[in-house]
């Protein structure tokens, strides 16, 4: 289970330097954790894939699921399920740009 989201959020500081990052970068350096994950062989689950809410679910799931994360875990309310799945189903056929196969 690794964070994995890309920087295009508000307050993802990516203009900032490192050392004066606040907490509110949850994957610290996309392009490193897509390299290193990208050349597991075992399956791996994207987690914070929407960066506590900053980044819209169809852009973070497309961007986890192209990106090589097997599975991701989301955190959502009751109602935000059936959106959720479906929104599911029409990322997952588009993911066809990934370097790593799915897992299975």
């Amino acid at each position: 289970m690794k964070t994995v989201h890309s920087w295009n959020y508000w307050s993802a500081m990516a203009d900032v330097p490192e050392k004066e990052w606040k907490d509110n970068v949850f994957d610290y350096n996309p392009t490193r954790t897509i390299e290193f994950m990208n050349n597991l062989e075992q399956p791996w689950i994207g987690f914070k894939v929407l960066a506590a809410g900053s980044i819209k679910p169809e852009d973070g799931f497309k961007y986890a699921f192209e990106n090589g994360a097997d599975f991701i875990t989301v955190g959502m309310y009751d109602f935000q399920i059936v959106d959720n799945v479906n929104l599911i189903n029409s990322v997952l056929p588009e993911a066809k740009n990934r370097k790593r196969p799915w897992f299975g």
